[in-house]
């Protein structure tokens, strides 16, 4: 998929091994929670669910996603690097694999973020998400996650 971004070529695509070292370091400035290898993990268990965003040549943000279930997928992670968020990439991110379970024939998309992240929680429920309930000291930090869901 091609989105046209203030004259750039910006490229929604499947990942690719050579990819790593950037998602690593957008997951590093966005989140740092995560071990990089689950992402390695995640490429070769689920590859269809693991999309990123390519700005002339650069990995700038990607998606996770997996089946928890035949009727349910799961966003493990969503992150766009800093310096380019705000573009609609991940918009367009989330779209993508939204699309991606849609073939997959699955009914509905789960997902958590931090209960603190009011910004991460806006943008899903300006996609539809809804919020499903509370989970208690779900981060290692002790942070309460926020469950979402959308219905497909």
């Amino acid at each position: 998929m091609l989105i046209a971004d203030r004259g750039l070529l910006n490229i929604i695509r499947k990942f690719q091994p050579p990819d790593f070292p950037w998602v690593i370091e957008i997951e590093r400035q966005v989140f740092n929670e995560h071990d990089p290898f689950f992402y390695m993990q995640f490429y070769e268990t689920c590859s269809e669910g693991f999309i990123v965003a390519q700005i002339n040549g650069f990995i700038v943000g990607f998606v996770v996603g997996f089946l928890t279930s035949q009727e349910t997928g799961r966003i493990f992670s969503l992150a766009v690097h800093p310096s380019y968020q705000n573009r609609r990439l991940g918009s367009a991110l989330l779209k993508e694999i939204i699309d991606v379970f849609r073939e997959m024939g699955v009914s509905e998309i789960i997902l958590e973020v931090r209960s603190g992240n009011v910004k991460a929680r806006r943008f899903y429920e300006r996609h539809g998400f809804c919020k499903t309930g509370i989970m208690e000291k779900y981060y290692n930090d002790g942070e309460s996650a926020c469950m979402m869901r959308l219905d497909i």
